[in-house]
């Protein structure tokens, strides 16, 4: 039947989506199929509708993209699957943000429980595009959730608790280390691979018992002291060393004495001291000064607040002022240079007094970390005479300062980076090596020699040592000679 004018269509409004204008039916008229007239007041008013606070709710949630599926999760996952390497800094990134979303969620009375990996997109950043997952807290659903990345509880219709997103996060962290989800069947007793501390967290946050897991801020705390601790580069350090007393009939004692004190300081820091100190003053004054120096050092605890550079300085310094100290009141007439690398992790530090030298290899160059402090060095800096003049001056033996004669030590006395480097820290580089040599080396071997010796291959650190020390023999070593090599290497 054909309904004209005056006619009722329908109690449903018509939308024109192409003007996107609504029509109301108490005044649509049809004039023809293809024209139809507007009035004015036909049209609804603008509402405007205030911010309000709600309850959590059934919500209609838009979305208006999908992710890139090079950039899926799901791709991540298989991709990271395939890698022959430990739990590394990026998935350790994934659960941290994965985690730090769930407790933005439960801050506001929302739970994620579920990830759909096809639907999350990972590169440096998180985005999740599927909210289905994501559910007010205490509500009941109505059918029971099983598997995947679900805690337990879900499949028995248990109410929405925040304790759930924790399972969810440790399941992706379960999965990132076994290339699979953890088997809830198997969750009273579930293997998971000897890693301290993700050990831990994968028994407490995938517990079958809700109370037993992490919450969620405690769980992102750990999570970043777990990257700290796994993704730092860790320090290994290896030594060698040898001293002789060398073959001068006049010298009948070793003056020389060096050491080193290897710490770890806690999981993520280790430090490592280098010492050699030249004894002077003739028979035992010069070895007992220069012991007392290097005990000094390896005896004295490492303080608790040994952050910054300016207090490892500080604490450098100060070391170097008790030696002074203790030198002076036990020996008379007598001293040592003293030349100390402290090294935390991969940033070093050095102090310095004397004519003991401090030289770095690096990538096959060696460089001069300490300056001398002698007569001809001083000579050499002014510019009144060459390097090689210095090699044959009759000065060559006088030093400008040492520890045991000047009591207190004034500012400046003891030398840091900052006089070579303008830079109170070098950063070091994975192989780099440091030499701590005294006067009995470097006066027969040559910067350009020892720069051969250590870079050349297939040769050990022990080998080079014994290689310069050797060579110092063959050239007469009128001197003791002592030399410590300390070589870094970083482990993943």
């Amino acid at each position: 039947e054909n309904t004209k004018n005056s006619d009722i269509l329908d109690e449903t409004p018509i939308i024109d989506l192409e003007t996107t204008q609504v029509i109301t039916t108490d005044n649509y008229e049809q004039k023809d199929e293809d024209e139809t007239d507007y009035l004015e007041e036909d049209y609804l008013e603008e509402e405007v509708y205030e911010n309000e606070e709600n309850e959590p709710s059934k919500q209609i949630l838009l979305l208006t993209e999908f992710p890139n599926s090079d950039n899926c999760l799901s791709n991540f996952l298989e991709t990271y699957s395939k890698q022959d390497k430990s739990l590394e800094k990026t998935a350790l990134n994934l659960v941290i943000q994965l985690c730090q979303c769930c407790s933005y969620l439960s801050e506001r009375k929302w739970n994620l429980v579920n990830l759909c990996p096809n639907l999350i997109e990972f590169k440096q950043h998180l985005k999740l595009y599927d909210l289905t997952q994501i559910f007010p807290e205490k509500e009941i659903l109505s059918i029971g959730l099983v598997g995947g990345y679900c805690a337990p509880e879900l499949a028995t219709g248990s109410p929405i608790h925040p304790l759930m997103s924790s399972y969810t996060v440790g399941a992706l962290l379960y999965q990132l280390i076994h290339n699979q989800l953890p088997n809830i069947e198997q969750n009273l007793d579930f293997f998971t691979q000897p890693i301290p501390p993700v050990y831990q967290l994968l028994k407490k946050v995938l517990s079958p018992v809700p109370e037993e897991r992490l919450i969620l801020t405690g769980l992102r705390q750990l999570l970043l002291e777990a990257r700290e601790e796994l993704c730092h580069h860790k320090v290994h350090w290896e030594t060698a060393s040898r001293s002789t007393i060398g073959l001068s009939l006049k010298r009948l004692q070793n003056e020389d004495n060096f050491g080193v004190k290897y710490e770890q300081l806690n999981s993520q820091e280790t430090l490592i001291l280098g010492i050699v100190a030249d004894g002077m003053g003739g028979m035992a004054k010069g070895e007992i000064a220069s012991k007392i120096a290097v005990e000094t050092l390896l005896k004295a605890p490492i303080p608790s607040e040994f952050k910054s550079s300016e207090n490892k300085d500080a604490w450098l310094i100060e070391m170097f002022q008790n030696a002074n100290q203790a030198i002076a009141a036990e020996v008379e007439n007598g001293g040592t240079t003293l030349s100390v690398i402290l090294a935390v992790n991969k940033q070093l530090m050095l102090a310095h007094v004397g004519d003991s030298r401090i030289y770095l290899l690096r990538q096959g160059e060696i460089k001069q970390l300490s300056q001398d402090h002698s007569y001809v060095a001083l000579l050499v800096n002014n510019g009144e005479i060459t390097e090689e003049e210095s090699q044959t001056h009759p000065d060559k033996s006088v030093l400008l300062k040492s520890l045991g004669s000047k009591n207190p030590l004034s500012n400046g006395y003891v030398q840091n980076l900052t006089v070579t480097t303008d830079k109170l820290v070098l950063q070091l580089e994975n192989n780099d090596t440091l030499l701590l040599c005294s006067d009995g080396v470097w006066d027969l071997v040559s910067k350009q020699q020892l720069q051969e010796i250590f870079t050349h291959p297939d040769t050990s650190l022990q080998k080079a040592v014994d290689t310069t020390i050797q060579k110092v023999l063959d050239g007469g070593a009128f001197d003791n000679a002592t030399l410590l090599a300390l070589q870094c290497n970083f482990l993943d």
